[in-house]
């Protein structure tokens, strides 16, 4: 959505983005929301407030159980999405090819880069949808969209590594009581864990 057609931040905007996605409501039957956390998702687009960058993106996550927009962190698929969104609408100037998006994600004040394939259309310079591209899970294939998140590092936490560590011990609860396994705590555009799938 355009921040332009939407009130400021605050709970009168909270209220219109709940009822756009028909929520709280487990199926969202009211609304534009897909009845699941991965499809129940918002970005918000605008000019930017930022020096070096092209658009201000803000991510919400539409509860689909409770009234609650959480502004609390970004999305890969949801900023996948930005770079075509700003293009088409013409809120940045493209060129044929390639156009980068510098994209200021104001939930967590760093700028990521979207590359997107741009294409001439009877009406001017579009984002390319088609392509060959494909993701596992997903049903067809499209236009790759090449997503740069290294300005993102320490964007929540203040580093890539919030403790220090490359590696760690974590302690866990498992069907056979306490354990520990050796994780990996990542801070790269989204808080991350990594655990080897042979230690699960």
């Amino acid at each position: 959505l355009k921040s332009s057609d939407l009130p400021p931040a605050g709970k009168l905007r909270d209220a219109v983005v709940l009822r756009a996605f028909g929520s709280p409501d487990p199926r969202q039957i009211d609304g534009l929301g897909g009845a699941d956390v991965l499809t129940s998702k918002l970005a918000i687009i605008g000019p930017p407030s930022v020096p070096g960058a092209d658009i201000d993106y803000t991510f919400g996550q539409v509860s689909t159980v409770r009234p609650v927009v959480d502004y609390g962190g970004n999305c890969g698929n949801i900023s996948a999405a930005v770079g075509p969104y700003a293009i088409d609408e013409g809120l940045v100037a493209a060129q044929e090819g390639r156009t980068v998006v510098r994209i200021h994600n104001t939930n967590t004040g760093s700028i990521l880069k979207a590359s997107v394939e741009v294409a001439a259309s009877p009406n001017g310079l579009r984002s390319q949808v088609t392509g060959d591209c494909f993701l596992s899970g997903v049903p067809n294939g499209g236009s790759p969209v090449e997503l740069d998140f290294s300005a993102t590092s320490g964007s929540l936490s203040g580093a890539l590594l919030p403790t220090g560590k490359r590696r760690e011990m974590l302690d866990y609860k498992s069907l056979a009581g306490r354990a520990q396994v050796e994780v990996t705590l990542l801070d790269a555009g989204q808080p991350t864990v990594f655990v080897r799938a042979s230690d699960v």
